[in-house]
């Protein structure tokens, strides 16, 4: 999965209150709340709820899909796709 991560977001971010069960790939087996964008309606993350082991820190956490993001570069002034921005390596102790 290509993932971006944080522990808060917007309003302009909404879930439903019905989770949701990974039948394939990475969230195969997992429960999960999907995350839109409130203007357009676009799935762009989840919350894991329950997992295997593998995945099990990021429980809790706001996942985003990087191809799903554009980000604002302060420093260049330029607006991009997250999937082309490199976010530094952080553990999830920072």
């Amino acid at each position: 999965l290509s993932l971006s991560f944080s522990l808060e977001v917007t309003s302009d971010v909404t879930w439903e209150d019905s989770q949701l069960v990974g039948l394939e790939g990475a969230l195969l087996g997992c429960a999960y709340y999907l995350l839109s964008c409130q203007s357009c309606g676009l799935a762009v993350g989840f919350i894991l709820c329950s997992s295997g082991s593998d995945l099990a820190y990021l429980r809790g956490l706001f996942c985003f899909f990087k191809e799903s993001i554009t980000c604002y570069l302060l420093k260049n002034q330029m607006i991009m796709e997250a999937s082309k921005v490199n976010f530094p390596a952080l553990t999830l102790k920072k």
